[in-house]
């Protein structure tokens, strides 16, 4: 049994200098080997193991140790709890678990700290930092954080060439051949002179966090998709896009880190254009690409089994609308945005600018009590904690 370090001891980062565990002492304690400390402490989640730097030197420098940061995460992954996950919203996270244990107990936040300013944009989260944006025209920079120790990145160089310029698309991601983290953001010319031939000028750049430059690149094969983040799924970056020509259909264009060159994925074949009532949307759950939409009957999910094979498409959720009454103000504009899916059945998504709880066995319908601002589609991301420090 471990005695969680006083808040003045954790204060004050004071560590003892003696073994927790001494074999050799008289007392009556059992004695762990340390092989199966480390075994233990690598299943905790991240912020109890950040309280445990403080119960003496060993586990210190054992929790500090880059190494071990690795193997705890990846162990984090095949954790099926929600123990290690959080919902990120503008300047602040909420424990997954306790909203859905929970859901009409409010939800205390955890600030981020550590950061110049509290105006950051979330454009997107994978392996558990998040890529934050700084609108400032002075800034006007990128940055990739990790919430869970309050560390950061250096910033990007300045991604728009002036104020005037918007962000109508952007995606962040893991290189995994190169293991570099990369932002990849559209730009456009947003100025207001009608005689200036640049205005409506598109510019795609890539950001490796590390080095000193963006680099301009090919631009998206299809017009800026309508969902503004990209998924982060199996190496590459995903949005859902129209294509040009008529009749408008719409495709998936996949983004890869590594080689850095697009290509087409299909939706599910069987699922006509005429049966989306609002806008398909992405999401990634359990590691897979979905495709969330409402026709005029259900709320349907479609999963990719096999990333970038068409014949993997499976049908994961297909919900009667009748169920759903949220989904009554939906329109042609809307989107529904899936963010999670629990083992149990219970899925966290986000509809008419509101939250809500869904279990899928039941039908029972919650809403997690939380204090936001109206949210949009790009608000949202859910991260797992851990111990890594940011490139």
């Amino acid at each position: 049994m471990y005695n969680q370090p006083s808040k003045r001891n954790c204060q004050n980062d004071i560590v003892c200098t003696q073994p927790v565990f001494d074999p050799n002492t008289n007392n009556n304690h059992p004695f762990l080997p340390s092989e199966l400390i480390v075994e233990i402490l690598l299943r905790l989640p991240a912020r109890i193991l950040l309280q445990f730097r403080c119960v003496c030197k060993l586990w210190k420098t054992l929790i500090s140790d880059p190494n071990f940061a690795k193997k705890h995460f990846l162990i984090s992954i095949a954790d099926p709890s929600m123990s290690h996950h959080r919902l990120a919203y503008q300047d602040r996270s909420y424990p997954l678990k306790s909203l859905f244990e929970n859901p009409s107990a409010l939800a205390i936040p955890d600030r981020f700290k550590g950061l110049e300013n509290d105006q950051n944009f979330i454009l997107g989260s994978c392996n558990g930092f998040l890529c934050l944006y700084d609108p400032h025209p002075d800034q006007n920079k990128i940055i990739m954080y990790n919430p869970s120790i309050h560390l950061k990145s250096n910033s990007s160089p300045q991604v728009k060439p002036s104020p005037n310029w918007g962000m109508p698309c952007n995606g962040f991601g893991y290189d995994h051949v190169n293991d570099k983290y990369k932002v990849l953001a559209v730009v456009e010319n947003g100025g207001d002179d009608i005689n200036d031939e640049d205005v409506g000028e598109l510019l795609t750049k890539i950001y490796t966090f590390g080095e000193d430059s963006w680099r301009t690149i090919q631009d998206l094969p299809h017009p800026p998709p309508i969902q503004m983040s990209g998924k982060y799924v199996s190496g590459t970056l995903n949005w859902v896009a129209r294509r040009w020509g008529y009749p408008t259909r719409y495709v998936i264009i996949s983004f890869d880190l590594d080689k850095e060159t697009y290509r087409d994925v299909l939706l599910p074949q069987n699922v006509p254009d005429a049966d989306y009532m609002c806008i398909p949307s992405l999401c990634v759950l359990n590691d897979h690409l979905c495709l969330c939409f409402v026709n005029k009957t259900h709320l349907v999910v479609w999963s990719m089994e096999e990333y970038g094979v068409v014949e993997s498409w499976t049908e994961l959720i297909n919900t009667p609308r009748e169920k759903l009454t949220f989904l009554n103000p939906i329109n042609t504009y809307s989107i529904i945005e899936l963010l999670f899916i629990s083992e149990n059945g219970v899925v966290l998504l986000m509809a008419s600018s509101q939250l809500f709880l869904y279990n899928l066995n039941s039908g029972v319908l919650d809403h997690p009590f939380i204090s936001m601002d109206k949210l949009s589609a790009c608000d949202l991301h859910i991260y797992r904690e851990n111990l890594i420090s940011p490139q």
